[in-house]
């Protein structure tokens, strides 16, 4: 057993990274409630892209928290699952929420799009990490930063890319389109949508390619934070907002 010690910017970095992501899974346990409760398929869809959209940050949140533990940090393999698994889930179901809201007429050749590219990247990332003896995984799949933080290289980069660049158009193609509508409830809602898939990106941008200093790291993880706090209330807009906003 070897112990491992982290330096306070990891270390604040970890407990950023815990914080963003407990935030999105309080989020995510309420729309599960409310999706059974209701029984309504795009809640279901809901709950998993809110799940999943901050697993690239699992590794850093969540293997803080795991070193707090145990003073130890994962093994590479599943500190990159961890990070890498969920994102074509969360990419899925955000699409089978737009897709038929704007767009049914494309949601076949999308979907199945989608599912082809994500099973590509299933296929590379295990391929690299299991069984391509003396491959050159670091630069293949990512350089871990320090003990719980990762630079994504090669394949895995392009397609976390590929999800953010999507998501944050069709986003904002969503958002907009819910800003034309005439009731005031739903133009709200629009606005929440507009800034949580903005802050989305620049967090995700910020965080992962630029450096960062403890104020910058906690600018963009703030940025994180509030977009699941946006993109909950824009969906679901809770009676607390409804009451702040007038509009019960």
């Amino acid at each position: 057993m070897m112990f491992v010690a982290l330096d306070d910017f990891t270390q604040l970095s970890g407990l950023f990274g815990l914080i963003t992501i407990l935030i999105a899974w309080f989020y995510s346990i309420i729309v599960l409630y409310k999706a059974i409760k209701e029984k309504q398929k795009i809640l279901y869809y809901f709950f998993f892209a809110v799940m999943f959209t901050m697993s690239p940050w699992y590794p850093s949140g969540l293997g803080y928290l795991y070193w707090l533990i145990t003073r130890e940090v994962f093994e590479y393999p599943f500190y990159v699952l961890l990070g890498t698994i969920g994102v074509p889930f969360a990419l899925y179901s955000w699409l089978q929420i737009y897709l038929p809201a704007l767009h049914p007429n494309k949601k076949e050749i999308v979907t199945i799009s989608t599912i082809i590219f994500s099973i590509v990247f299933y296929v590379y990332l295990i391929f690299f990490l299991f069984i391509a003896p003396g491959a050159p995984v670091d630069e293949l799949i990512g350089i871990k930063r320090n003990a719980i933080d990762i630079d994504y290289k090669g394949f895995v980069l392009v397609f976390l890319a590929f999800s953010l660049l999507v998501s944050t158009i069709t986003g904002n193609d969503f958002s907009i389109a819910s800003l034309k509508v005439k009731d005031p409830a739903i133009r709200w809602k629009g606005r929440f949508l507009i800034l949580s898939f903005n802050l989305f990106a620049i967090g995700a941008i910020g965080d992962g390619f630029i450096p960062l200093t403890p104020i910058t790291l906690i600018i963009f993880r703030s940025f994180m934070l509030l977009s699941s706090t946006f993109y909950y209330i824009g969906f679901i807009m809770p009676k607390w907002m409804k009451k702040i906003l007038s509009l019960e």
